[in-house]
């Protein structure tokens, strides 16, 4: 019967356990390493439980109390270490002395010995991580040191033994479980918010492959090109070379300074007019460029090398394959809590304006860079019929 009574306690502590890992508390709880106030909230929390676990105790004779207290100073004593299971340990020992009875002093030496002895097992048995068996084992060990820390300590050995025959059962089986079932809850959630950081881990990897993967693509075959323009025109116009090579400088420049994921609309601007330049340059009037600016938002954050794979995509797929040409025009305006960034041309457009993204390497890093940084309803829209297409998105304005 006292181990039934004893098991339905222990639940009342595991579903407190429960709730509060289920809050802000337990991220404090699930780390590698723990600093000073990870080990200060551990120490008011686990010396709660464990003072909870007294007063949900059984009393067996007005003096002694069969209780799932060491429950709360082992799992602290396993987490955070010997020192943080001396100090609960300590606290909700205390707290028992306070309490009385002819077992009071051996209880609270006893449960300051449990926190010690569960830091112990977690050093002895580090490399298996947060394991609830090894924890359930040094919660067998730490019981079974209780009750000879009673039989030590206690001045009535025959009313010790007595209490013991009645209570070492049911305190040794129900407050191991106790302990496994807490550290196999940690440990669970551990596992799960461990996950979260790898996928946003691999999220940033994905990120920065991906740009790297479109650097590759614009650089090589840009740079060809915009040499064989400059090379056409040193026979013919100095002057139009000496600007080429200028803009040619400043695009390589604003590429190379490149770091994290954002930059300002104004320097993104830059980058695409320098590019734009050297793409008239060598298509002459077929291609002309309107820039629709409000210039308001040049110091904006702007997610980098966005709009050069959309215009590049305009003037191939939709100008140059339009006899007389056509123009593109680059609109950047406020809208609210966001920006609008719109580029349209009047060329020959896509047969297929989904295909174009999932197709294009260009346009199907941006849509996905997009989405990574602020969402999926960040993805690019595209409208397009035989007259010309639309590239849009908006980016967060902040």
């Amino acid at each position: 019967m006292l181990m039934i009574n004893m098991l339905e306690r222990m639940s009342l502590i595991i579903i407190f356990t429960y709730i509060i890992l289920q809050t802000n508390i337990m991220k404090y709880l699930v780390k590698d390493e723990y600093n000073k106030k990870d080990k200060i909230i551990m120490i008011v929390l686990f010396s709660t439980l464990s003072i909870l676990g007294t007063y949900f105790g059984i009393y067996i004779t007005d003096q002694s109390i069969a209780n799932s207290r060491p429950i709360g100073a082992i799992v602290a004593g396993y987490l955070g270490g010997p020192v943080i299971g001396l100090i609960v340990g300590g606290i909700s020992g205390l707290h028992r002395y306070t309490l009385g009875g002819f077992t009071a002093l051996a209880c609270a030496l006893s449960t300051v010995a449990e926190g010690i002895i569960g830091g112990y097992f977690r050093i002895l048995f580090k490399k298996r991580g947060l394991n609830p068996i090894i924890a359930g084992l040094a919660a067998v060990v730490a019981e079974i040191t209780q009750m000879i820390i009673i039989l030590i300590f206690t001045k009535d050995i025959n009313a010790a033994i007595d209490l013991e025959k009645t209570i070492a059962l049911s305190m040794i089986s129900i407050n191991s479980i106790g302990v496994f079932l807490i550290v196999m809850v940690i440990g669970s959630s551990k596992r799960l918010v461990d996950g979260q950081v790898n996928l946003i881990k691999l999220k940033e990897e994905n990120k920065i492959a991906e740009l790297k993967a479109l650097k590759a693509q614009i650089e090589p075959h840009f740079l060809f090109n915009s040499l064989n323009v400059i090379g056409a025109y040193c026979r013919t116009d100095g002057e139009k070379a000496k600007d080429l090579i200028l803009n040619l400088s400043n695009y390589f420049r604003a590429t190379l300074e490149i770091e994290g994921d954002f930059s300002t609309l104004e320097k993104e601007l830059t980058l695409i007019k320098a590019y734009v330049a050297i793409e008239q340059a060598r298509f002459s009037d077929r291609l002309q460029v309107e820039f629709l600016i409000d210039d308001n938002l040049l110091g904006v954050k702007f997610p980098i090398l966005i709009l050069q794979p959309i215009v590049e995509n305009s003037i191939k797929h939709g100008i140059l394959k339009k006899i007389d040409g056509g123009i593109v025009t680059i609109s950047v305006r406020d809208n609210e809590d966001e920006v609008h960034v719109e580029i349209s041309d009047n060329g020959v457009g896509f047969e297929n304006a989904d295909e174009s993204i999932s197709t294009g390497i260009g346009l199907k890093n941006v849509n996905n860079r997009l989405k990574l940084l602020y969402g999926e309803k960040y993805a690019l829209n595209i409208v397009s019929s035989n007259s010309g297409s639309s590239v849009s998105f908006c980016v967060k304005n902040n």
